[in-house]
């Protein structure tokens, strides 16, 4: 190899090692940024109404409820799908009646509806209570009660006999209830008295209210609703009467004894008729 080639090769590998650092030098360019998964987030539960209402040719329905209830989004929310659902498959049975009528007499259309109130709210338990009727075209429309009893801690509704202890003699509630019936039976005029035919009620045969108490969040007793023909005739129409605490205190069940305290605000109407009024949507 000729000496003279020799400069020229040093400066070709100058070149190339300056090239190799300056891309050593250089920083590679960043990944674009990505961005995170989005979250699927529940949509929040949509509030229900307070009232509900249908009208076709072959039946009315309508539903009211407190404004209270929705204070307790849980309990509104079962409640208004649980009564909703009921009157729509009484108007799905009065289209099918109306169908089977085939025009061989007049139709009357069916009613039927229902009003809650709240009775009680001692922050442990909330107890509600309804008034309905139902009108399908038969000598006389049904009417009568309901209750419903929520526990706020459990944020679930209990049914009225888990207030009680399992295998509690209620012999004594059943007493007191059939006490007070009697005694407003003697103040309402025409009223038939308790016979053979129509004789005292079970507690379990009547739909329990709670009954708010003179002492500040706690129950004071329970009103018990006893609709038409249990202790007389339908033109005697049903009963309301409040036993107080203090009468059935060693039956409670040891979860809701102390929502449990001093006597019912109010005794209710001395001739045993209902305390609260529905409003009949026309």
């Amino acid at each position: 190899m000729s000496m003279k080639a020799i400069p020229g090769l040093a400066a070709l590998a100058l070149v190339a090692a300056l090239s190799a650092c300056d891309r050593e030098s250089t920083p590679a360019p960043e990944a674009p940024a990505t961005s995170p998964a989005p979250v699927a987030v529940a949509p929040a539960a949509t509030a229900r109404p307070l009232a509900f209402d249908q009208t076709d040719p072959a039946a009315k329905v309508a539903l009211r409820l407190p404004a209270e209830i929705a204070n307790h989004p849980a309990l509104h929310t079962l409640l208004y799908d649980r009564e909703v659902a009921g009157l729509r498959t009484f108007a799905a049975k009065a289209q099918t009646d109306q169908k089977a009528s085939d025009g061989k007499f007049p139709w009357r259309r069916y009613n039927r509806q229902s009003q809650w109130f709240l009775a009680a709210d001692t922050g442990a338990l909330v107890g509600l209570r309804a008034q309905w009727f139902e009108d399908t075209g038969g000598a006389h429309p049904n009417h009568g009660g309901s209750s419903l009893i929520w526990d706020t801690g459990a944020n679930k509704e209990v049914p009225a006999k888990a207030l009680f202890r399992d295998g509690a003699d209620m012999s004594a509630l059943d007493k007191a209830i059939c006490d007070a019936v009697a005694m407003a039976k003697t103040r309402r005029a025409g009223a038939v008295p308790l016979n053979d035919m129509f004789s005292c009620p079970k507690w379990s045969e009547t739909v329990l209210v709670l009954a708010p108490s003179t002492t500040p969040d706690k129950v004071g007793g329970l009103t018990a609703l006893i609709d038409p023909y249990v202790v007389g005739p339908y033109s005697e129409g049903g009963y309301e009467v409040t036993v107080p605490v203090s009468a059935f205190q060693s039956l409670l069940a040891p979860a809701y004894a102390d929502a449990f305290a001093g006597a019912p605000k109010s005794p209710g109407n001395a001739d045993g008729t209902p305390s609260v009024t529905m409003e009949v949507v026309k």
